[in-house]
């Protein structure tokens, strides 16, 4: 007889060396050991050793583990005679999904506009170079390099000569004073003649020197002139600055007062008087008049306005300041 107990390693041992069974021991896969006995009765044939592999063969495929038994189905419950109770539908109710959170865009930052920056302060030394450079405009268009003049007296062409044989000025002036005062007639004669000759080609080169301008050129000049003037007598300086004659420039109109004053210098009745007297006077006499009295001079003084604009516009190829207000 051959079988296969699950014995431990230690009871293994303790068996071949009590008992008197002939055990063999095959090589197990777990830590329960497979031993096989083969034990024959006294008086009884061994079993062949081919019996015996085909008997532990078959031994050793047997199952050796344990299997779950199915439970006997259960028997039904008796019939009460009453219904069974009816399942309730259940509504599954979907469940509601998280609404998703509506996340706000964060709004892009208004891009303030820079402001313009403010021009810096000028520095002293560039106020300067401005004034500088406005006062050498101002006497460009001024047009101060006017044609050199010819000594147009007997006295400054003596006062020349002196000059010229050198010395400082005080002294020539006094020399050239002596020797007028010792002129001969012939000498004076001759003098006079060449300073007659002089004036006139002073007034020729002048005549051309203005008219290499325009007369709204010459206008402008005229205007930086008397800027230069309040400019030199705020600066405590003497320096005079004569307006250019030109016979172009077109003349100012007259008011209705300053004709009724020159009808009254020219009756005689202010002979005598002072330039204050006879304003003064002229001034109540104007005031007393009555507006129908005042009518022909205001007719004079309109018909100079119309006058004065159209003028302005032929000779200066613009439109008068009056115009000018009057449009804008």
């Amino acid at each position: 007889m051959t079988a296969t107990l699950p014995y431990s390693r230690t009871l293994s041992k303790q068996l071949v060396g009590r008992g008197t069974w002939l055990f063999t021991r095959p090589a197990a896969n777990s830590p329960l050991l497979r031993v096989s006995c083969n034990c024959t009765r006294s008086g009884e044939r061994p079993y062949s050793r081919r019996t015996y592999l085909n008997r532990v063969s078959g031994y050793k495929h047997a199952r050796t583990y344990a299997t779950a038994t199915e439970k006997p189905a259960s028997r039904p419950k008796s019939h009460t005679g009453r219904d069974p109770p009816k399942r309730r539908a259940t509504t599954l109710t979907k469940e509601a999904k998280p609404a998703k959170k509506t996340t706000k865009k964060p709004k892009k930052k208004a891009v303030k506009k820079a402001k313009p920056k403010g021009r810096k302060p000028l520095s002293k030394t560039a106020i300067l170079q401005k004034q500088r450079q406005d006062a050498a405009d101002l006497r460009a268009a001024a047009l101060l390099q006017e044609p050199k003049q010819l000594p147009q007296t007997a006295f400054t062409l003596v006062f020349v000569e002196e000059a010229k044989k050198g010395g400082d000025v005080k002294s020539n002036a006094g020399e050239a004073s002596a020797r007028y005062r010792n002129l001969s007639p012939e000498e004076r004669e001759q003098y006079n003649h060449q300073a007659n000759l002089n004036k006139e080609k002073n007034i020729e080169a002048y005549k051309r020197w203005v008219q290499s301008f325009t007369p709204l050129e010459i206008k402008k000049a005229n205007n930086a002139r008397k800027l230069l003037a309040k400019k030199a007598k705020a600066a405590g300086k003497k320096t005079k600055f004569l307006s250019i004659k030109d016979d172009r420039s077109v003349k100012a109109p007259q008011n209705a007062y300053s004709f009724f004053f020159t009808d009254r210098h020219k009756s005689g009745d202010l002979k005598g008087m002072s330039v204050g007297e006879s304003g003064k006077l002229v001034g109540k006499e104007w005031k007393s008049l009555s507006p129908s009295e005042k009518k022909p001079y205001e007719d004079k003084a309109a018909a100079d306005a119309a006058r004065y604009e159209e003028e302005y516009k032929t000779v200066y190829g613009v439109d008068s300041p009056r115009s000018r207000k009057r449009t804008s």
